[in-house]
């Protein structure tokens, strides 16, 4: 399965998220535009600059065996959000609300999402697979 597991000795605290990456700061929407892939998880979400959004397989519940029980795809919008002071990315798609943490690793940044219950530690996290072309619509 595509989730990354972390070791039950890991502790979350204000200034290290997730797997030990430091939150994001100060991220514009034109870092977000493109398409993020998490190959492991199953998920692609591509980012309009105008605020477009599209995604396929976002999982958004699974049962403690890591067996994902509900995927997100379809068509809707996205926007950055502050969230008690950090920032995250949420994708609407119809009735379904997605929120996203914003990560840094070594100066790369990084979309990570909790899936399930977060005591469960299962994460999905998403790499910027491509930017849009300089000359594309909206850029």
């Amino acid at each position: 399965m595509a989730l990354i597991a972390a070791p039950a000795v890991l502790s979350v605290s204000a200034c290290v998220g997730w797997g030990g990456y430091p939150p994001a700061k100060n991220v514009h929407e034109s870092q977000l535009i493109g398409t993020w892939r998490a190959r492991d998880c199953g998920t692609t979400v591509v980012l309009h600059p105008e605020g477009a959004a599209s995604a396929t397989g976002i999982p958004t519940e699974m049962e403690l065996d890591s067996k994902v029980t509900h995927r997100v795809s379809g068509d809707g919008t996205w926007r950055i959000d502050e969230v008690g002071g950090e920032q995250q990315l949420d994708v609407v798609m119809g009735y379904e609300h997605i929120s996203f943490d914003l990560y840094r690793d070594k100066g790369r940044l990084l979309v990570g999402l909790t899936v399930g219950d977060p005591d469960d530690m299962n994460w999905c996290v998403l790499t910027r697979q491509s930017k849009p072309a300089a000359n594309a619509p909206g850029t």
